[in-house]
């Protein structure tokens, strides 16, 4: 039985968000995928992890990866390292303020990442960003706080949040574009449904179980489409 390493924030770990309340579920799309394909993910994800902090679970665990009998490591961050200290944006609205990530150090550690994954003989593989909810989000990130001055910062446009994550989401698919490596559009699926907030929790970022399904059925349309085989 293949064993894969993936590293990742929250989503690939499996948390939703239920009655005020962060959980992992038991029905997180890498779960399916482990159950439809017959292998074993070793999930290393972790809860609100940047690219930088990624990087450094990433380090740690260089040995399991040489060892790992499958040939590919995924890899899913983005959703945290387009995000901002809201607490400060709320207090000084006018200030200048900078995500958790730059998209230089975004796009530079992730590049590493993927040639560490490289040298080693393996193929990396990226998951792209489900869609958020501004709306939502907005809510979620100003409890507590002042939402007309966070507002005032995005110069009163919800839509800026929704932009500046799918900048982030632009951002993988051409690091995988320019490493020639494959990235798995999981975007696309959220998309296409007549009102994909459906699909996500009510903090309007994590997708909810009937996300996470989404998920891995894109997930196995494209293991299927290449014709990708694992060892059983």
């Amino acid at each position: 039985m293949e064993r894969l390493l993936a590293f990742g924030d929250s989503v690939l770990k499996g948390v939703i968000y239920e009655n005020d309340h962060y959980k992992v579920t038991d029905t997180a799309f890498y779960k399916k995928c482990e159950e439809a394909l017959g292998i074993i993910i070793e999930n290393k994800a972790r809860f609100g992890s940047t690219i930088n902090k990624g990087e450094q679970v990433f380090e740690r665990n260089l040995d399991s990866i040489r060892e790992s009998t499958g040939e590919y490591v995924i890899m899913e961050f983005g959703g945290n390292d387009c995000d901002f200290n809201w607490k400060e944006i709320s207090e000084d609205p006018l200030g200048d303020h900078s995500p958790m990530s730059t998209i230089k150090d975004f796009t530079a550690t992730y590049t590493y990442m993927i040639d560490q994954v490289k040298a080693m003989g393996k193929t990396p593989v990226l998951l792209s960003l489900p869609p958020i909810d501004s709306a939502r989000y907005l809510r979620h990130i100003s409890r507590g706080l002042s939402e007309e001055n966070i507002l005032k910062w995005m110069q009163n446009d919800r839509q800026y949040i929704t932009n500046w994550h799918e900048r982030y989401n632009i951002e993988v698919f051409k690091t995988a574009i320019e490493n020639n490596i494959p990235v798995i559009d999981i975007t696309s699926a959220f998309l296409e449904q007549k009102n994909y907030s459906e699909y996500l929790c009510d903090d309007g970022i994590h997708p909810n179980e009937k996300g996470h399904a989404l998920i891995a059925e894109s997930i196995m349309q494209h293991i299927s489409r290449r014709k990708i085989t694992f060892e059983k």
